[in-house]
């Protein structure tokens, strides 16, 4: 459910089905009897559904925190980008414009192949290799005075810093949520929703629509769940802004 239509398939499916569901049920349970099971389903309802929204509202408290850390993260590594691009510029040449020269590839190979190799759950090679070089270019550096040696060991702070920024990049968008705890929100959902099959309100049609506004909810807090928990390959994605920002201040020093 990697876009909003299939989200939207998804919640009005479930609403349907939920609603098609209740009404089967009306065909072979009688009022009366249902009337008769409202004092323990309501208990059971209520219990059920009090540990069902503390467990949604933890679960997307988790992955909205870790969505906006995605977003920190990709800032700071922007910000590492710029100021590596600041202090190449006091470097002499042609040390200089093979740092402008590695930080263009870097900035490039992040917003051109891998913002979309996350979307699809991979890496890219090619950054792989554009964090190489960088490494290599101020490998290759050997700074003559004090000056310049001051310069270098703080970009070389910054550049550790770029790559830690992007390794955390990586290993978020692999996700928070673990397989165990989506089927327990899956099946305590649906548990929940069969609850409501067990109360009998004289108007089926009436009860068949509260089922489904339920179920609408309950199947949007999980596609939301879904939506923020891979950070760069869900509906909700953090945006390259930062990134298409530095690219334009790197490409204007000379």
């Amino acid at each position: 459910m990697d876009t909003v239509l299939n989200g939207v398939f998804f919640i009005v499916g479930a609403m349907v089905f939920s609603g098609a569901g209740l009404l089967l049920v009306r065909r072979y349970l009688v009022v009366d009897w249902l009337r008769r099971q409202h004092e323990v389903a309501s208990y059971f309802f209520l219990m059920i559904g009090t540990l069902y929204a503390v467990l949604i509202a933890f679960a997307i408290f988790v992955v909205w925190t870790g969505f906006k850390e995605a977003g920190e993260n990709l800032e700071q590594e922007a910000n590492e980008i710029g100021d590596l691009s600041r202090l190449s510029t006091v470097m002499p040449d042609p040390l200089r414009q093979n740092i402008r020269t590695a930080l263009l590839e870097y900035v490039n190979s992040v917003m051109e192949d891998e913002f979309p190799a996350m979307a699809e759950g991979r890496e890219s090679q090619r950054t792989w290799d554009a964090v190489q070089k960088l490494w290599n270019v101020y490998g290759t550096g050997q700074p003559n005075n004090l000056q310049m040696q001051a310069y270098y060991a703080e970009s070389l702070r910054h550049l550790n810093e770029l790559s830690n920024a992007r390794r955390i990049r990586l290993f978020t968008n692999r996700g928070t949520v673990p397989v165990s705890l989506w089927y327990l929100l899956c099946s305590g959902g649906i548990v929940l929703v069969a609850f409501t099959y067990l109360f009998g309100h004289e108007s089926v049609w009436s009860q068949a629509g509260m089922t489904a506004a339920l179920t609408g909810i309950l199947a949007f807090s999980l596609f939301l769940i879904l939506s923020l928990d891979s950070p760069y390959s869900g509906v909700a994605r953090v945006s390259p802004q930062p990134f298409k920002l530095e690219l334009e201040h790197v490409t204007a020093r000379k």
